[in-house]
């Protein structure tokens, strides 16, 4: 997509800035004193839950996960986090034999004499450090085999956020530019079809960049947002303070059917998100039904090529799957959320606070297709909420089910069925 290398996306998955929360995360559990301006990227892995590359710039100091079965977070450390830290490391001696991978043995070690005591105060993993090289052991039944290797840096230097911003400018102006572009060429073009153009706009980062781009088309373009009575107390507030902030023409569509159609629909899953329909597509179709009589629909929407495996093969638009009359066209689809944020950082724009408080998915607050550590971070944040979704979900599922996310499948994946033996 991009022309030239220097606007090329340096991550190959989704990346994003660490939030407040997960720096806090992080903090406690390395010891480490980040501040929240400090440039700290999270890059998306694929695991059982929450799994991200911590990257300070372009340097990975571990992985930040959430554990299914101890329902905590965790810090796996790569060799650069041990330059950051200041703890004994296990010395060895320099060599040219191939020691990754392999269980150390004394006549490899230089500082026998601390070795055992770095062993015993060791809960798992354990710096190493051979001349130029730096490691990362693991601690197996007091022994310690060499996981992984690096040379050293000559320094590692912790940016800061603005200082990435800056840097990036051209590649931001470059996307914004272009995301512009596919928005004119499709608004003409749907335009002279007679359709009827509106946004999408849900609460979360990506719509709100979506929205104000449609506004620089359209000054006052419908701006829909679709109320599932489902949504975050923050969420709700959110939206009118963005709505007042920008001037939109915001029109709030009531789609709170979800208790209603329950009992007769039964717990929404990953496998039948019935509530998607019932909740959103069926009151935004009776909208454009009684608002556009009549009328084809061209609605802006913010999905992002990054977010999923599902949305991976998306072309600029698509005809709606379930509303016959309507089209989506999708002017951030190359961007990742690093750009997101950037764009939402460089211009200032209000974003949804729920980002700061451990979310990276904005919606309903017990929908199937959110981390189950978001799940869990409702319980703390609204118990109220909690309570009244964990409360009908007693009636079908263990409590066991129910912490660890396992009602979001109607059959579960390997992975989580292997969750489950080990639990046992």
């Amino acid at each position: 997509m991009y022309k030239g290398d220097k606007f090329k996306n340096t991550f190959k998955e989704d990346t994003k800035f660490a939030s407040k929360y997960e720096i806090d995360v992080i903090n406690r559990l390395t010891g480490l004193n980040f501040d929240y301006d400090d440039l700290i990227l999270l890059e998306k892995l694929a695991g059982d839950d929450y799994r991200k590359r911590v990257y300070l710039d372009e340097i990975q100091i571990g992985i930040l996960e959430f554990d299914l079965i101890d329902l905590d977070w965790k810090f796996t450390p790569s060799p650069y986090y041990y330059q950051l830290v200041d703890e004994k490391k296990i010395i060895l001696k320099p060599t040219k034999r191939r020691l990754k991978g392999k269980y150390l043995k004394e006549e490899y070690i230089e500082n026998i004499d601390e070795y055992k005591s770095i062993v015993e105060n060791t809960d798992y993993f354990v710096g190493i450090d051979m001349g130029a090289f730096l490691g990362v052991g693991i601690k197996r039944n007091d022994k310690i085999k060499l996981k992984d290797l690096k040379r050293k840096k000559e320094e590692i230097n912790i940016k800061k956020i603005e200082d990435y911003l800056k840097e990036n400018k051209k590649r931001m102006d470059y996307l914004v530019k272009l995301s512009k572009n596919i928005l004119k060429k499709y608004i003409n073009k749907y335009k002279n079809k007679g359709y009827v153009i509106n946004v999408s706009f849900s609460g979360g980062k990506d719509s709100a960049v979506s929205t104000l781009l449609a506004k620089e088309m359209i000054d006052d373009i419908d701006v829909l947002f679709i109320d599932t009575g489902l949504e975050y107390p923050e969420t709700m507030k959110y939206v009118k303070d963005f709505a007042k902030k920008y001037d939109l023409n915001l029109h709030t569509i009531n789609g709170d059917y979800f208790w209603d159609k329950l009992d007769n629909e039964g717990v929404p899953t990953k496998d039948n998100r019935w509530c998607n329909s019932v909740c959103k597509l069926m009151p935004l179709k009776n909208f454009f039904m009684e608002n556009y009589p009549n009328k084809k629909i061209l609605t802006i929407d913010g999905s992002r090529k990054f977010e999923s495996f599902a949305r991976a093969n998306l072309d600029y638009t698509r005809k709606s799957g379930f509303i016959d009359f309507q089209a989506n066209v999708f002017p951030i689809l190359d961007w990742n959320a690093l750009d997101v944020w950037s764009y939402l950082y460089l211009n200032d724009v209000l974003y949804n606070p729920m980002y700061d408080k451990g979310f990276e998915r904005i919606g309903c607050y017990m929908c199937p297709a959110a981390l189950n550590s978001e799940f869990l971070r409702v319980r703390e944040l609204h118990p109220n909420l909690w309570e009244r979704w964990a409360n009908y979900l007693k009636k079908y599922y263990s409590e066991d089910d129910i912490l660890r996310g396992f009602w979001r499948w109607d059959e579960l994946p390997p992975k989580m069925v292997e969750i489950k033996k080990n639990l046992k």
